[in-house]
């Protein structure tokens, strides 16, 4: 039997978004590995550490839940993306999102969640046809709390700063799922929970997923086509913000971290993050990180001239710049300042 041609929310996203980088995503195969690429970065890092820390507990007696500490859940799976491998390549950025992270626990441990009854799914990840024999959607349900009356309550974290538009097809996709795999329950409520500004979830509109099947197959079908076509066309080619962390993979500005569960997931390195990473972190002095401000915008003559620096001084002051960044930064790093200095 041909096997289907599966799609989820985020797929149709990124194809929504560029086909380009959907195909980076979904479709390209790393010649050397033949697995697929990845990009790691600190929002998506903090996102799966915090999901971790809750999704896992849906399982567990509210009896003993209630007593586990979230904060030292997350601070544990936490650890697991500290540094390049969760794309942190400064202390102080690293440092920032585990605090982000910190307080949306307690956030959590505040409010009466974990207290409240939840069930399962019948499989961490549910499918269903929207294309017979052709084309299904798959997704996994952050969290589905049981009502006193037994209807159901699908919760959806989010860890980033924007808000869900209100045409994300997000919830009808998993109502549409959970309306064909939790059958006998009623789906009652349907909520985003986000965790970094409210203190409870914040209930939307009952999207009945059915309503919605035309506008999933037409996007699915799109995406099908252009896999059978092979045209995956940028809508921004040179200036595309959705495949510009995969552009930088080919042209060497990105790091093989880790490969795992047939992904490569590489760090990419970025000009304004290296700079903000010299003047923010502390292996260079004040005045070292004033000339190495001012040498991006000219060169040492008028540098000296301005903060009346002898020749010899100021050699010695780039050398000492010189060795501190080359003992404080990544190759990539290296590059990039190399780049910029040009």
């Amino acid at each position: 039997m041909k096997e289907k041609f599966q799609v989820s929310y985020s797929a149709i996203s990124s194809f929504c978004r560029c086909p380009h980088s959907y195909y980076f995503q979904y479709e390209y195969r790393n010649p050397k590995t033949g697995n697929r690429v990845g990009v790691v970065n600190p929002y998506l890092s903090l996102g799966l550490s915090v999901h971790r820390a809750i999704e896992d507990l849906s399982d567990v007696p509210i009896k003993e839940r209630v007593k586990i500490s979230l904060k030292e859940r997350f601070d544990e799976i936490f650890s697991e993306y500290r540094g390049l491998k969760g794309g942190f390549i400064s202390q102080k950025k690293e440092d920032f999102f585990y605090k982000r992270g910190l307080e949306m626990m307690e956030r959590v441990e505040k409010s009466s969640f974990l207290s409240r009854p939840s069930i399962s799914p019948p499989s961490k990840f549910l499918t269903t046809d929207i294309v017979e024999d052709e084309i299904k959607i798959i997704g996994a349900l952050d969290w589905i709390e049981e009502l006193p009356n037994g209807d159901l309550h699908i919760i959806d974290f989010k860890t980033g700063n924007n808000k869900e538009k209100s045409d994300s097809l997000q919830l009808p996709i998993y109502a549409l799922l959970a309306e064909r795999n939790l059958t006998g329950k009623k789906i009652k409520k349907m909520s985003y929970w986000y965790l970094q500004s409210d203190d409870n979830p914040v209930s939307q509109e009952i999207k009945k997923g059915s309503a919605y099947l035309d506008t999933l197959k037409e996007k699915a079908v799109a995406i099908k086509e252009a896999r059978e076509n092979n045209d995956f066309s940028c809508r921004y080619p040179g200036r595309c913000f959705a495949c510009s962390d995969y552009e930088k993979i080919f042209q060497g500005e990105a790091e093989l971290i880790s490969s795992e569960n047939g992904r490569d997931n590489f760090c990419v390195f970025k000009e304004k993050e290296v700079v903000e990473k010299i003047m923010e972190e502390e292996f260079l002095d004040e005045r070292e990180k004033k000339i190495f401000e001012m040498r991006m915008d000219c060169d040492m003559e008028d540098i000296n001239r301005q903060l009346r620096l002898s020749e010899k001084k100021s050699s010695l002051i780039v050398k000492e710049i010189k060795e501190k960044l080359l003992k404080n930064l990544h190759l990539q790093e290296l590059k990039i300042v190399i780049k910029i200095l040009q």
